[in-house]
């Protein structure tokens, strides 16, 4: 089977419209809006050298927000027979009607330009199974020859998102994506290397190169020698992050809150409230929010359909932006940059496309380690948790390959450690940043490209004893 998906866009389109005009009948003279969202998604799971499970699934599911009298609700459903998105927006009617007045409502925005972005391949919508199964073939076959044992997942996707409002606004996008997540494993979990490689396009992909890095990581990692905790020089490889660099963009203690809207700067929620211009990373680190990054994903328009806007929300390390939208130029005069989320928000606004970038050449993750003295090679981290919002300091273990280095060389693997760093300090103290790679989120609509890191003094805590 293959994720060509039963509905082309233009059917999407059409059903999209025949949905907006039962809302607009129900809705009567309230402003409406309408954004469906439909995905196809693919896995094949593997585990001991066996192929596991293939999943297939697709789902449409429908969100109706209706305003009036300044006063809005939304409700969703995944069941889009014309009487279960009647009942819908009769729901969302009877919430806005039961709500309060809202002091930041603004009409529905109009017709929106959008610039285009390209996140759509062919090759991925039609890639069959079995040509993923045969790439997993071959990485349990390197593990096999080798007489060890690969697990993982192969994944893809296929996104097509549809909004119309009253107003006029109508906004499309599709997208694709995917990833394959391998660990090699010679000793029943004690003796593990991994891999992750993502794409958009399917092509992209060169499963051979990451099963060999799985394996060799694996082949290192035997006989992990013991070793005091404490702070060291690190090379932290670009696909080792896993969810740790979103907590540049969120507060988990807050319940995955944003961090770097004007509402929430303004308000004084955000750890940067009153600290624009001021330094808070090292000087060749720069943070942009830009959706029209090659490498990135997801629509060019935010929650309410307005179009994104590029934003640098640190340069060379000087905090100097947050994103905003219509809501934020209400409240204060702020120019819109479009990243709001859906109506009604009571968080503020998020960027959703970070793009972390070092100033100057790149290295490839060969030359960081080449130039680490004597410190530790993370392959990757794993259980992250936020501790203290204000300096972004994160907890959380290394896994599946730590190594020491020597003078450039990878000398011997070390036991897991615990660590307990700010994300602030850490990025005040890297020496040299490989290429950002693209990174998968557990939040669907969050995209991170992170690269890999040379730097000094990472605090680890513990020995840990998985």
């Amino acid at each position: 089977m293959s994720q060509k998906m039963e509905h082309q866009p233009v059917s999407l389109r059409e059903r999209a419209h025949e949905i907006f005009r039962t809302a607009k009948a129900v809705a009567g003279k309230a402003e409406a809006e309408i954004i469906l969202v439909s995905r196809v998604d693919e896995y094949l799971r593997f585990g001991n050298n066996e192929l596991a499970q293939s999943q297939y699934s697709t789902s449409r599911n429908l969100s109706v927000r209706i305003a009036s009298e300044k006063k809005q609700g939304r409700v969703t459903t995944g069941t889009l027979d014309k009487a279960s998105i009647e009942k819908t927006v009769e729901k969302a009617i009877s919430q806005a009607r039961n709500s309060p007045e809202d002091p930041d409502y603004l009409p529905m925005p109009g017709p929106q330009k959008y610039r285009s972005v390209d996140r759509y391949s062919e090759k991925t919508v039609e890639a069959p199974a079995e040509l993923k199964a045969g790439y997993i073939g071959s990485a349990m076959d390197l593990a096999k020859k080798n007489h060890l044992l690969a697990s993982g997942v192969l994944g893809t996707s296929v996104e097509h998102v549809m909004m119309l409002n009253t107003s006029g606004l109508e906004a499309s996008y599709r997208g694709t994506g995917g990833y394959f997540s391998l660990t090699m494993d010679a000793d029943n979990g004690n003796q593990t290397g991994y891999a992750l490689s993502t794409f958009g396009d399917i092509g992209e992909l060169n499963p051979d190169e990451a099963s060999q890095t799985a394996l060799e990581r694996a082949m290192l990692n035997k006989n992990q020698a013991d070793i005091a905790p404490g702070k060291f020089d690190v090379v932290v490889d670009p696909y080792a992050w896993s969810e740790m660099l979103l907590y540049f963009a969120v507060s988990a203690s807050t319940g995955y809150s944003p961090d770097l809207g004007m509402r929430q700067y303004k308000e004084g929620r955000s750890y940067l409230s009153g600290r624009l211009g001021e330094k808070i990373l090292g000087d060749n680190i720069s943070i942009d929010d830009d959706v029209y990054d090659p490498n990135q994903a997801g629509p060019p328009f935010d929650g309410e359909g307005c179009m994104k806007s590029k934003v640098s929300l640190v340069e060379n390390g000087v905090f100097r932006n947050v994103v905003s939208s219509r809501i934020s130029q209400h409240r204060y005069g702020a120019a819109p940059t479009g990243h709001e989320l859906p109506l009604p928000n009571p968080l503020g606004e998020l960027p959703t496309n970070l793009v972390i970038r070092g100033r100057g050449a790149t290295k490839t993750s060969e030359e960081l380690i080449g130039e680490l003295d004597k410190g530790l090679l993370i392959t990757r981290f794993w259980y992250v948790r936020e501790t203290e919002p204000r300096t972004k300091t994160v907890t959380g273990m290394t896994r599946d390959g730590t190594f020491l280095v020597e003078n450039g060389q990878i000398k011997r693997p070390v036991k897991n450690l615990r660590f307990n760093q700010s994300l602030l300090e850490l990025f005040s103290k890297v020496d040299a940043l490989s290429e950002p790679v693209r990174n998968f989120s557990e939040f669907a609509q969050f995209r991170i490209l992170q690269p890999g890191i040379l730097a000094r003094d990472f605090n680890f805590t513990s020995v840990s004893p998985f």
